[in-house]
């Protein structure tokens, strides 16, 4: 283990409507890939691939970290807990922590006296101005990283991607990618706060792969470049929504294959067009090719069942 001296040393280090033209029968070829389903890392053909099926698979191949943010958590317990467990960095941000040791029920109590140490984060982070801070206290003294981060130029969110790339490579693990639970109701400031996060997240953690979690949907940020993202059965079969907003700056050029409405070679802008309440015309697949770094988001209703968190 290394000290907290050295963790400190890492954190430094760190750089603080238009006509749509819809989808032929015809597939276009693809070439082929070995990128990582997970990750999305880039191959010689310059294709990320997204497989969000994964999240229900937890498997041991898969390097990621999960993080609780202050936000309810409607997912299934039996679900999450095992996402939970086969993670490589398990991290609760702020009041999240709350949230977090309620979700777990009686579990909760013993995560508190020291007995379930399984369902006990890694790591705590915030300004702690939410947590309640018994709870601070034992999950401290039973050996949960405790950072406080009062800085309040960057949200809660952002800073616990700030400490966790710092502690993934202290601790030199390797990870993949991140499942940040954050339940999309409530607050809009909150909800575009987080979507600012994932548009910060490449430079706080490189080619690391940030997926939004809620109860009903997954987002993420495609960056610049051809993307490929495989579409479950279930998300086919029950038409699911899916869409493709530009946050910040226009979009200049953006085409889809495998929508109901695609793209060619389309401008985005909000204001003007943007592909809102999408869905998939039957391929297991979705092609994005973009200039500019755009939201994709999904309905993932048919794969989870939600109970309600009050």
């Amino acid at each position: 283990m290394r000290t907290m001296l050295q963790y400190f040393r890492t954190i430094n280090s760190l750089t603080g409507y238009s006509v749509k033209k819809k989808y032929s029968n015809q597939r276009p070829a693809q070439k082929s890939s070995n990128t990582n389903v997970f990750t999305g890392q880039k191959t010689e053909s310059s294709q990320t691939t997204w497989d969000p099926s994964n999240i229900f698979h937890c498997s041991a191949d898969h390097k990621y970290a999960v993080v609780i943010l202050n936000r309810p958590i409607r997912w299934k317990q039996e679900l999450l807990l095992q996402i939970w467990k086969n993670a490589k960095i398990r991290v609760t941000v702020d009041g999240g922590t709350n949230r977090w040791i309620t979700f777990l029920g009686q579990q909760g109590e013993s995560v508190l006296s020291g007995k379930c140490k399984e369902y006990m984060p890694d790591i705590i982070t915030g300004d702690f101005d939410s947590i309640c801070p018994q709870i601070l206290e034992k999950l401290k003294s039973n050996g949960a990283m405790v950072i406080n981060t009062p800085d309040q130029n960057d949200t809660d969110y952002t800073k616990a991607l700030m400490q966790l790339g710092a502690y993934s490579k202290n601790q030199n693990i390797q990870l993949d990618g991140v499942y940040v639970f954050a339940d999309t109701s409530g607050r809009i400031d909150h909800i575009v706060a987080n979507i600012n996060t994932l548009y910060k997240s490449n430079h706080l953690l490189g080619n690391i792969k940030v997926i939004n979690v809620a109860s009903n949907s997954l987002t993420w940020l495609l960056q610049p470049g051809k993307h490929k993202i495989i579409i479950p059965n279930d998300l086919v079969e029950h038409s699911s929504w899916c869409s493709l907003l530009p946050f910040g700056t226009p979009v200049n050029c953006i085409s889809t294959r495998g929508l109901k409405w695609d793209l060619e070679n389309s401008t985005m802008e909000f204001g003007g067009l943007i592909s809102s309440s999408n869905t998939y015309n039957g391929y297991p697949e979705v092609t994005v090719t973009t200039d500019t770094a755009t939201i994709w988001t999904m309905g993932i209703e048919p794969l989870v069942k939600t109970v309600v968190d009050d």
